[in-house]
């Protein structure tokens, strides 16, 4: 490995200010700047000033705003404040601005927890990447596996309803297809219970905790109705998400067709049943159902393993983090309680993305005991 001297190391930081630098020589660069533990002396034992200081963090924050990888947005007061992402291990921010990446992933160990189908013959564990059939108590094949997709085999002669349950761990997305063809993409920290086959004549009725996006086969004899909580969904065939994690917002988002959503949790007025239309969002609030329109495609990200806030408080977008990386978060610092931000994000790591709130929002974290807890920052660089 080539090791920088101080004339070097200065040499190279003016390459980069001037956007000379060759991918090698900023590998070099980065590999020199992470061989410090306290960021703070690389300024102080190379001789930089103030004004060099500002010179590279200006280059730094210009470079990521062209590369436009991803962006995020703080509201305080209604004041909207743009910040550019920071590609972390990719270019020389990563270095300059956080901690070494490498040992902060190392301190974070992900459990890497199955997802679970519960049948009457007991559980069943489903790898992702595993292929087979589930079998009755007869020894029948009801469905059949192949990766992230569980497909249960049609019955149109079912006399009786035999349920099973589906549980997705935190950290994780599963595909079901239901006997009727109906599609059910689940999202992390989600369980759905389900009948092997639906008896004709009755609702084709799911209970659902967590979120999933439905496909729903259109059968006008046996409408599909969702029940989650104090929610429920009754539809004929169509697109839509239902969200009912606890301690969130419970709501309903169609995307085609149309769904009659009902409030069970309280008065006969109340659970009078509402028909909203696409692009509308259905949300239970106490008086009953809150109506507004959206862009569904803002709800419906997470298929594409796209997380996506929009002018969301900081504690219930730490609840997606902890969902979708399986982690857990404990937020020391007030002032983000009542903040709210944009944001989207796709295949970054954890760190990656609290790399960027961390800038954005202007705070620490350190990572103890396999927790991320986030501190106010400190006065300083």
């Amino acid at each position: 490995m080539k090791y920088l001297n101080k004339k070097q190391a200065q040499s190279l930081f003016e390459k980069y200010l001037k956007g000379e630098c060759s991918p090698e020589e900023e590998r070099l660069l980065e590999t020199f700047l992470d061989s410090y533990q306290d960021d703070s002396k690389i300024w102080t034992d190379w001789g930089f000033d103030a004004s060099k200081k500002q010179e590279i963090w200006d280059k730094i924050k210009q470079q990521t705003l062209n590369e436009k990888k991803y962006t995020i947005g703080r509201v305080y007061h209604q004041d909207w404040i743009k910040y550019a992402a920071v590609v972390v291990g990719i270019t020389l921010t990563s270095l300059l601005y956080f901690k070494n990446v490498t040992v902060q992933d190392h301190l974070l160990p992900i459990d890497e927890e199955m997802v679970v189908l519960q049948t009457g013959e007991g559980k069943n564990n489903l790898s992702e990447n595993a292929a087979g059939d589930i079998l009755d108590k007869d020894g029948k094949v009801i469905a059949s596996q192949e990766g992230g997709v569980l497909s249960y085999k049609k019955n149109s002669s079912s006399k009786e309803l035999v349920y099973n349950e589906i549980n997705v761990p935190m950290g994780k997305t599963f595909q079901l297809v239901l006997s009727d063809g109906t599609q059910v993409h689940l999202n992390a920290g989600t369980s759905l219970k389900f009948p092997v086959g639906f008896v004709p004549g009755n609702f084709r009725e799911v209970f659902l905790e967590g979120e999933a996006y439905f496909e729903v086969t259109r059968d006008e004899e046996n409408p599909f109705v969702v029940k989650s909580n104090d929610m429920e969904v009754k539809v004929l065939g169509t697109h839509f998400n239902v969200s009912s994690y606890n301690g969130s917002e419970q709501h309903t988002v169609l995307v085609e067709g149309s769904v009659s959503v009902s409030h069970q949790g309280g008065t006969a007025e109340i659970a009078k049943p509402l028909v909203i239309k696409p692009g509308q969002k259905a949300s239970l609030v106490p008086e009953g159902l809150n109506v507004e329109e959206v862009d569904v495609g803002d709800y419906i990200a997470w298929i594409q393993d796209i997380l996506i806030f929009n002018d969301e408080s900081f504690p219930e977008i730490i609840k997606k983090i902890e969902r979708r990386y399986n982690v857990e978060i404990q937020n020391n610092y007030a002032e983000l309680t009542s903040a709210r931000f944009n944001g989207k994000f796709n295949e970054e790591s954890i760190i990656d993305l609290m790399n960027t709130f961390k800038e954005s929002a202007n705070f620490d974290y350190q990572i103890n005991d396999g927790k991320i807890i986030i501190n106010k920052k400190e006065s300083g660089l």
